[in-house]
């Protein structure tokens, strides 16, 4: 996952914010307990969110610690998630979709980094997917269709996203205890929902790196006149998916941690939307790996 699931924390208040930063750093912990210190530096927002729903779908209230931070060892102690089924689970999840990412990381663009961090991920994937063989099964199989999209250069959006969904809603699955089809739809519309937000906002990296993004005209330049069409077409498209989102957290009965939940549905998605938009596929999102 790529960190576009964020709260909008100007609209948050500070003991909602002190909750949503609990999860993510609880995972931090719960990823120290599991492997080395490197692996603290895959922890991101996208997973706490998905530890936010997952407790919801257990039904599980968190249990707050006060900890210090690793990176900020004499600071004061603030509050962090215990460890806990759900977050065990969500931690081997990303496990196994970090080594996904890196693995096409190293297809698509090769380099020593991608190759050793591939090496370094390759045994801790495999303990995690032995774990969750269905989440691994299905993942191996979208990553090798989305592949099989881009070396033939698609341009078919809907077929990209679709699998972007697909990779969610599988997660989504192996996250949840008793998935339900509001679960489904949210996935889906969010899977989808990232794979454009992140295409277009690499669409200039993309251009000059010559890489694949089905969203660059296949000739002529990225000028502003291609760019308005371009923002035009894949607006409509992001704020559609986030109606879809909405409606399915609105058919949910969501109990735990709230606050912060809803703010990342209700504000942060569109935050993040607006953003994006704005820099006109300038601002890439950078990930560790």
């Amino acid at each position: 996952m790529f960190g576009y699931v964020t709260a909008d924390k100007p609209n948050m208040l500070i003991k909602d914010y002190a909750t949503y930063r609990a999860y993510y750093c609880g995972l931090c912990k719960t990823i120290a307990r599991k492997y080395p210190p490197f692996m603290r530096m895959t922890v991101n927002y996208d997973i706490a969110f998905l530890s936010l729903i997952a407790h919801n779908y257990a039904r599980l209230e968190p249990v707050f610690d006060n900890e210090r931070c690793i990176v900020h060892p004499v600071g004061k102690k603030f509050a962090v998630v215990r460890n806990d089924p759900i977050q065990e689970r969500i931690v081997d999840i990303n496990t196994i979709l970090g080594y996904y990412k890196v693995y096409d990381d190293v297809a698509d663009r090769g380099g020593i980094r991608h190759r050793i961090a591939r090496a370094y991920l390759k045994g801790k994937y495999r303990r995690a997917a032995r774990k969750y063989p269905e989440l691994d099964e299905a993942l191996r199989k979208c990553f090798g269709e989305l592949a099989a999209l881009e070396k033939a250069n698609s341009d078919d959006i809907d077929a990209l996203c679709a699998t972007s969904a697909d990779m969610l809603i599988a997660v989504g699955k192996a996250a949840c205890p008793d998935p339900d089809e509001n679960l489904y739809t949210l996935c889906d519309n969010l899977g989808r929902w990232i794979y454009l937000i992140d295409a277009y906002d690499d669409m200039r990296k993309d251009k000059e790196k010559g890489a694949f993004n089905p969203l660059l005209p296949r000739d002529g330049e990225l000028t502003e006149e291609v760019l308005d069409k371009i923002q035009n077409k894949v607006s409509e498209k992001l704020y559609g998916y986030i109606r879809e989102i909405r409606a399915a957290y609105d058919r949910m009965s969501i109990t735990v941690s709230e606050a912060p939940l809803s703010n990342v549905i209700y504000l942060g998605l569109r935050a993040r939307t607006e953003e994006v938009l704005e820099s006109r596929g300038m601002k890439c999102r950078k990930t560790l790996l």
